[in-house]
């Protein structure tokens, strides 16, 4: 049985916890495992946590006594009820095994406190925003693309998402199902949505790492678009070495890196790169 709770600040009372103000118990609502080192799973919403589409929190557990968390991309929409979070399963890793056995007679503990860099609001107006993204780097995407206010900011939203094999795609697949299906967002995203999904590892219609795809022009033949340039815009999440080779050859092409009090032309996660 595994004791999922945790707190910054806590006071052990006959052998109950009591967390501080900024933390919040959330119960789990489902699990869903996708393949053997990637599943997804979803809370109740505490009432007081507020964020933007793209940031994430911490998400912790109480693991052989100590106090362990982890900051996780919130996938969730921020209209939603629930949050929502997609996981890998870390060979060995001392957070995701244990948290890989959550059911929903478990609860984690989430600090209420939003943050994180892939926010709309550190993008200069643009025209094309292209959401690059490998494995579960793909998480605060589906908050972005679930948001009305990205498709009311751009012309165009194009998801670019690299795995290694085609079965790592069905959580991003059930996402854009539940998309056709959600009054919320559909009206907006029609016409104005598209995904361009490749795979590094076996056959499908598109294959190669995006850095790769872009630097050939794969990737604009293929979306029979127009190539680059000065009014588009560019979100990056993925493994650490993906998102130091996308924004070097994005910096290359001429585009500047963002900041909410900067607003420029890409950003990426920087809490997923040491």
């Amino acid at each position: 049985m595994i004791l999922i709770m945790y707190t910054c600040f806590y006071i052990k009372m006959n052998n109950k916890f009591e967390l501080s103000s900024e933390y919040a118990l959330a119960k789990i609502l489902s699990v869903k495992h996708y393949t053997n080192t990637l599943f997804s799973f979803k809370t109740i919403k505490p009432n007081k946590l507020k964020f933007k589409s793209g940031e994430f929190i911490m998400i912790g557990l109480i693991i052989r006594g100590e106090l362990v968390f982890r900051a996780y991309s919130i996938c969730s929409p921020t209209w939603s009820n629930t949050l929502e979070f997609y996981s890998i399963k870390v060979p060995n890793g001392l957070f995701t095994t244990f948290l890989q056995k959550i059911t929903t007679d478990s609860s984690i503990i989430v600090k209420t406190k939003s943050t994180g860099t892939l926010v709309l609001e550190a993008l200069k107006p643009g025209k094309r925003l292209f959401l690059l993204c490998t494995g579960t780097g793909v998480a605060p995407f589906i908050s972005i693309i679930f948001d009305p206010e990205t498709y009311i900011k751009y012309d165009e939203i194009i998801v670019v998402l690299t795995c290694r094999c085609s079965q790592e795609l069905q959580y991003f697949n059930d996402k854009i199902k539940q998309m056709t299906k959600e009054p919320h967002i559909r009206p907006y995203a029609k016409n104005k949505l598209r995904f361009y999904l490749s795979i590094t590892q076996e056959l499908y219609p598109y294959t190669g790492r995006i850095t790769w795809l872009i630097k050939t022009g794969t990737i604009i033949a293929d979306l029979m678009t127009y190539n680059f340039d000065k009014m588009d815009r560019f979100m990056i999440c993925g493994s650490q070495q993906m998102i130091l080779d996308v924004t070097d050859l994005l910096k290359s092409l001429g585009y500047i890196e963002g900041a909410i009090n900067n607003p420029q032309d890409f950003v990426y996660e920087k809490a997923y790169v040491s």
